[in-house]
């Protein structure tokens, strides 16, 4: 489940688009920049996992917005003084909304039109235990693939094998489930929300190329796999 494939409803061009994330990254010398109050605009970094939620649901809900890049190591004085100075961050009808599970759950309640959200409140609630419980597994995929220095190898094998356990577990509730993705037969938030930690799994065996066979997702992880590729 690729970005743009699993966006298929996208109202952005592409170009568009790359010009958004190419944007320059907002530093601690930057003027702050004048945005439309009715218009959604996303505070944003193009490669933080929980920005790209936000991203998705956008995107999913055919929405237009303005996107606004922040560096979030030199971080802009205006920009720690009105937000809790992470990403990402919503601005809209005056309103700063923070955080990445809010600012989705915002949107998909404004902009009701395709509904992200099982209108079931007990699957809307199970399928946030799940997104809970896998978001867990930043604790072994963050030093894999954003700890500088890396660490040894014997670490990075154990990371993985922490990380894979938890994935046989994901892999166990499609199978419940019986379905594709976590919304059936297409995404529904819990899928955007937790979409964002495996596009970065993949990069793990390409980040460290010396123990590429050992770190890539199992095959018998049979569903997880289809779900990743659909």
């Amino acid at each position: 489940m690729n970005l743009v494939a699993s966006t298929r409803l996208m109202s952005l061009s592409f170009q568009r688009l790359v010009s958004m994330w190419e944007s320059t990254h907002l530093a601690q010398e930057s003027a702050k920049p004048v945005v439309d109050d009715e218009k959604l605009t996303l505070y944003n970094m193009r490669f933080c996992p929980f920005a790209e939620r936000t991203v998705l649901v956008l995107l999913a809900k055919n929405l237009e917005f303005e996107n606004i890049n922040i560096d979030l190591k030199k971080k802009p004085d205006w920009f720690v003084e009105s937000t809790f100075g992470k990403v990402p961050v919503l601005l809209h009808k005056g309103k700063i909304i923070p955080e990445s599970m809010i600012t989705s759950d915002y949107l998909d309640e404004a902009f009701p039109e395709h509904q992200l959200h099982p209108v079931d409140p007990m699957q809307k609630a199970l399928d946030r235990v799940v997104v809970e419980k896998m978001s867990a597994m930043m604790r072994f995929l963050y030093p894999l693939f954003a700890k500088h220095p890396p660490p040894p190898n014997e670490e990075k094998l154990e990371l993985f094998t922490n990380l894979v356990a938890m994935l046989g577990d994901f892999d166990k509730e499609f199978a419940k489930r019986g379905t594709l993705f976590l919304g059936g037969a297409v995404p529904c938030m819990a899928d955007y929300m937790l979409w964002p930690y495996f596009e970065r799994i993949e990069c793990v065996p390409i980040l460290h190329s010396d123990l590429k066979d050992s770190l890539t997702l199992p095959t018998d992880l049979v569903n997880l796999n289809s779900w990743i590729k659909a």
